[in-house]
């Protein structure tokens, strides 16, 4: 498989939009806290084996996810950025199947109350280098946030 470069017509970033039956601190938090991180921080039927977050400027985090085949993918980077409930920046290095080369992207997360037990969070992951791993992303986030969803709020069924 060969990795295409982006084009100046090819959006190096991604960039969805997710609302969350939760307090802004409780999906900061699924961020952030390790415990969390390993109960929604993997595409379905993936599991989480490992999780740890130094979550400050400069901490580093590691997430190690197993797919239904036993092959093992690890993301890992560095906190840029956090403001508690409003933002977090940090790097997302994927190794794994699916990797074209280990390098780094960014991602940004912002939170914004929408009501009492609403959050809308926006998440935009830059520098990807190719439409595969555009979509191949934009596909785990999705369902990725809909095991967060399911964690957040408990009117949902779980997923397994």
């Amino acid at each position: 498989m060969t990795a295409r470069r982006n084009t100046k017509s090819d959006p190096p970033s991604i960039t969805i939009v997710r609302t969350f039956a939760a307090p802004v601190a409780e999906v900061f938090a699924a961020w952030t806290d390790p415990a969390l991180l390993r109960r929604w921080l993997a595409p379905s039927p993936c599991e989480v084996l490992e999780a740890s977050a130094d979550a400050r400027p400069g901490g580093r985090y590691r997430i190690v996810v197993i797919d239904a085949e036993g092959n093992r993918h690890v993301t890992s980077g560095e906190y840029r950025e956090l403001v508690p409930g409003k933002r977090l920046v940090k790097t997302w290095v994927y190794e794994g199947k699916y990797s074209v080369g280990r390098y780094p992207t960014l991602l940004s997360v912002a939170f914004r109350e929408t009501g009492p037990r609403s959050t809308e969070l926006t998440l935009r992951q830059d520098q990807l280098l190719t439409p595969d791993d555009r979509a191949s992303n934009t596909e785990g986030w999705r369902l990725c946030f809909d095991k967060l969803d399911a964690l957040l709020d408990p009117a949902l069924p779980r997923s397994t």
